[in-house]
C-alpha cells in the first residue's frame, strides 16, 4: 500500500501541473467588441502588405515545381 501512495504523489502532481499549464496557456478573450474589431482590422492590414525581400539581399522567388519538397 505504501508503494501506491508513493506513486500517487508524482502522478497527482503531474496531473495538476498539466491542468495548470493548459489553463494558463489559453489565449485571453477580447474584453470588448471594439477591441476584437481592432485586432481584426490590424490583422487584415498586415495581410494586405507585401512580403519583404529576404534578409540576405537575394530577391524572394517562388520555387519551381521541381524544387518543391
Amino acid at each position: 500500500m505504501s508503494a501506491l501512495a508513493w506513486w500517487l504523489i508524482p502522478i497527482g502532481a503531474t496531473v495538476l501541473a498539466v491542468a495548470f499549464v493548459m489553463l494558463r496557456g489559453r489565449p485571453s478573450k477580447p474584453i470588448t467588441a471594439e477591441n476584437s474589431m481592432e485586432h481584426l482590422k490590424r490583422m487584415q492590414q498586415a495581410m494586405e502588405r507585401p512580403m519583404p525581400d529576404r534578409v540576405d539581399g537575394q530577391p524572394r522567388t517562388d520555387p519551381s515545381p521541381d524544387e518543391r519538397p
